[in-house]
């Protein structure tokens, strides 16, 4: 009987004690969970010592800056450009000169002689035009007639054009799907941005895109990749890195304009800031690599969904595209196939596939531009078009 006793389970804890188990367990699980989703991934923001920055190199990525003299000789189609001063000088000249001679001799006649001479009118007119002196600065030395004069902006319900950037956005119908092509130049790299929710990055932090279009001045903005739902993905924004693991495919842009795509085993993320590595999109895939699309996307979101992405023509030359989607009798999305067949349409040589679906939004000029699924949604980040001074 002794061993028996001996064998009696143990007597539990009391109830106070058991409670207060459970609630320090379930303390401990919610400071791990805050600290790998939300301080850790701050943590770098809030150290300006382990905040790297990309190495700009020291030349200069535009090329000329001298001005451009261009003669008008005739009107311009720009109104902007018809700065000219015409002048008409006309000159006449008439003179008439009469001569009368009489000579008397003895035992003759009187002779007389009258001689008239008129000189003929002449008219000379001269037109004078001032010439227009062009703005080579940045990219201007690529499309000199592209970018305003002086400091005038036109405004449309699809366009802007100001002395720095022009922007047209074209409605287009593609199958059973509506697009929104946002064709882009600007004249600095750095009418290019991007921005973060709340202006912090962070996990989880969120805003409506046309919030975080207005906090920035934006004249163009679409959703960026949704960083802040991920733990993964290297992001680089405006020089600076704040995560530096490693996704699929990566979109990069550098100092000098130019965009590449890469694969994550293809992408050397320390070259790349040594390069001036401006902005990185982590979302994908990649759509077009040298103007030919992939065989397979790396994604899991292949089907017909709607759609935002990012194309590259040449430094200075971008484009923007929002596909609107899940809308029977509307729009319905497209595939990535299609999605990138678009891009390839358009004639650029690499191009990107941002966050979609809910997400898919296009901003111009303050107001969303598109019709997004169920209204839309709060997303991280944005990618936009500014004015730089």
């Amino acid at each position: 009987m002794a061993n028996l006793t001996n064998k009696l389970p143990r007597k539990p804890l009391p109830l106070p004690l058991m409670l207060l188990g459970d609630v320090l367990l379930l303390a401990v699980c919610i400071l791990t969970f805050s600290y790998f989703h939300h301080v850790r991934s701050e943590s770098l923001v809030k150290d300006p010592d382990k905040l790297q920055q990309a190495v700009i190199p020291n030349q200069n990525p535009y090329g000329s800056t001298t001005a451009l003299t261009t003669t008008t000789t005739g009107t311009s189609t720009l109104s902007e450009q018809t700065d000219s001063a015409a002048q008409t000088e006309t000159t006449t000249t008439s003179v008439t000169t009469q001569s009368y001679e009489t000579t008397v001799t003895a035992g003759s006649t009187e002779s007389h002689t009258d001689s008239t001479t008129t000189s003929t009118s002449t008219t000379t007119t001269t037109t004078t035009t001032t010439a227009v002196q062009y703005d080579l600065a940045g990219w201007g030395s690529k499309w000199p007639t592209l970018f305003a004069l002086g400091d005038q902006i036109t405004v449309t319900e699809n366009s802007y054009r100001s002395h720095d950037v022009y922007i047209n956005i074209e409605t287009r119908q593609v199958g059973s799907s509506v697009a929104y092509i946002a064709d882009v130049y600007v004249r600095y790299v750095d009418n290019l941005k991007s921005a973060f929710a709340k202006g912090e990055y962070g996990k989880n932090l969120t805003e409506w895109p046309q919030n975080i279009a207005a906090a920035n001045n934006a004249i163009l903005a679409v959703n960026g990749d949704y960083y802040g739902i991920r733990d993964n993905g290297v992001i680089v924004r405006n020089y600076t890195l704040y995560r530096d693991t490693m996704r699929n495919d990566v979109c990069s842009m550098f100092y000098d304009g130019t965009v590449t795509v890469e694969s994550a085993s293809e992408f050397n993320l320390a070259a790349a800031m040594q390069n001036g590595l401006y902005q990185t999109m982590s979302f994908g895939p990649a759509l077009l690599r040298d103007y030919q699309a992939p065989e397979t996307f790396h994604s899991h979101v292949r089907g017909i969904n709607p759609r935002t992405g990012f194309g590259y023509y040449e430094p200075g030359h971008y484009v923007f595209i929002t596909v609107d989607g899940r809308q029977d009798g509307y729009s319905v999305g497209l595939d990535m196939q299609d999605f990138a067949a678009l891009f390839q349409d358009l004639g650029c040589k690499n191009a990107y596939n941002l966050d979609g679906g809910q997400s898919a939004m296009m901003i111009f000029q303050g107001g969303v531009y598109n019709q997004p699924y169920n209204g839309g949604r709060p997303t991280s980040d944005i990618f936009y078009i500014a004015e730089v001074n």
